[in-house]
């Protein structure tokens, strides 16, 4: 086997491997490329999973003393520090420069320092992709950047002690299928889109009543949604 066809196959095994983390090709589509927005409503445990991937095997594969990179938010003059910089860069590179990741992963002959790309912006700061449960402050904290139906289904993934709703593998089916949602009444059309939860203009302090609450949550994860909710 060629050197080319070496670095083909492993890349090839990478993709094959994201593809078993996330559950089927179907999915994986749709969250190969899905990291520059908000959390997918009804696929955050597999994209959770797949920027956890990813971030192992860039970690993996390019070990701390093997590249750097340069800020491009100016930050010289805030006392940023470098690791802000690295941490910046390593979300940058696996959600919007996977394939280039991949492919000098895989490269015989790269440079001994590379330079990675860095995108020093709010998206690293409050990533939505990665949670410590154990920091309950910054979950919550983090829950606040997104809508009040996003931030439930979070919870919900997060601190789940049963199967989801019907109505939520329903919904999952369609979406994995790309099935046209058409044919659907305006109000499921909404909850495909913004989730099980969406109600135009309410925020967390509204609450929700308690036919919505969620029924999957075990005790902490009740303690966490009455907190983000200010109960």
């Amino acid at each position: 086997m060629s050197s080319r066809d070496m670095k083909d196959y492993k890349v090839g095994r990478a993709i094959c491997d994201q593809i078993r983390v996330v559950g089927s090709v179907k999915i994986f589509n749709r969250l190969e490329n899905s990291f520059t927005g908000p959390p997918d409503i009804y696929f955050m445990k597999e994209q959770f999973a797949l920027y956890k991937w990813r971030k192992q095997f860039f970690l993996t594969h390019f070990p701390e003393d093997t590249w750097s990179t340069d800020c491009n938010f100016g930050c010289g003059n805030t006392g940023s520090s470098s690791e802000n910089h690295r941490m910046s860069a390593i979300h940058y590179n696996i959600t919007e420069n996977f394939d280039q990741v991949l492919k000098l992963a895989f490269e015989d002959s790269r440079p001994d320092l590379l330079d990675f790309p860095t995108d020093y912006s709010a998206s690293c700061l409050f990533n939505k992709f990665e949670w410590d449960k154990e920091k309950e402050q910054e979950v919550l904290e983090k829950l606040t950047t997104v809508d009040l139906s996003t931030a439930v289904h979070i919870l919900c993934v997060l601190y789940s002690c049963s199967p989801p709703s019907l109505l939520q593998v329903a919904m999952r089916r369609v979406l994995e299928l790309g099935l046209s949602l058409d044919s659907l009444p305006k109000e499921l059309q909404v909850v495909a889109k913004r989730g099980l939860y969406y109600i135009e203009g309410r925020e967390a302090f509204d609450g929700l009543e308690k036919k919505e609450r969620p029924r999957c949550l075990f005790s902490e994860g009740e303690k966490m949604l009455n907190m983000f909710l200010g109960q």
